[in-house]
């Protein structure tokens, strides 16, 4: 019909292309094999695993530690930033060290977390914490140091105290900034969840990934993978459409 918009979704096309090529270098290509699952097998076992309630316990163990420690690292890291950003001299004697410690991998830290914590959904909440926290509350900071010195000074002049500058002027003007801190850290949430398991031991999908790896299930264990692509996806594009709504004016 006129006006109807028919063409395929780009996003689709890329997909299918993908796995078009990962099924031709599973069947003939040089990593064929058994240790190596083509795409229809692992979107086979996939299905399967959709029956299996260890594989739902797993992907609802990943997401409690995902969503914990991304709302936890929100709820401290937002105020400190606001704190930091406050302040022109703590904001540059904090910065360095923030990020000194927001490019430590998490991986790093898993060692020194299964022996004080052990390997648990709470090590993967303390490490998605961890994750976190450091970038989000810099780029908050960098957003409250941001705003329009022209616009605050305007509103002492109307003696607009400290709290009315925060609400509408600062905190929108770092709205965008916190944006951009919010979805990287959803995904790094996700990440860091499966890491705790995959390396840490922790319960989840990174765990049963390495069980079904350590069981010679190849087909499974990108099943896995691919499910983990899934909840990437999903993840992002909900937070995407979130930040659409709340913070409407950044055109982001």
């Amino acid at each position: 019909m006129p006006g109807v918009n028919r063409r395929i979704p780009a996003g689709l096309v890329s997909a299918v292309v993908v796995l078009l090529i990962w099924q031709v270098v599973g069947s003939v290509g040089p990593l064929a094999g058994d240790s190596f699952a083509t795409a229809s097998e692992a979107i086979v076992a996939l299905i399967g695993l959709f029956a299996d309630s260890q594989f739902w316990v797993a992907v609802f163990e990943t997401l409690q530690m995902a969503v914990i420690g991304f709302a936890l690292s929100m709820v401290i890291a937002v105020p400190l930033g606001l704190l930091i950003g406050l302040s022109r001299f703590t904001y540059r004697s904090t910065k360095f060290t923030f990020d000194f410690f927001k490019v430590i991998p998490p991986i790093v830290l898993i060692p020194i977390a299964i022996l004080v914590i052990g390997p648990s959904i709470a090590m993967g909440i303390a490490l998605a914490v961890f994750a976190n926290v450091f970038a989000v509350a810099i780029q908050t900071a960098y957003g409250i140091r941001d705003t329009d010195p022209t616009l605050l000074e305007t509103m002492r002049c109307y003696r607009m105290n400290a709290f009315q500058q925060i609400r509408y002027a600062r905190l929108p003007s770092a709205a965008a900034q916190i944006a951009v801190a919010t979805r990287l850290a959803a995904t790094a949430s996700l990440i860091v969840a499966v890491v705790a398991g995959l390396v840490g031991g922790a319960p989840g999908l990174g765990r049963l990934a390495a069980l079904y790896q350590s069981a010679g299930t190849a087909d499974r264990t990108y099943a896995v993978v691919l499910t983990l692509g899934i909840l990437g996806l999903v993840t992002s594009r909900l937070i995407v459409r979130l930040q659409r709504r709340a913070v409407f004016w950044s055109g982001r």
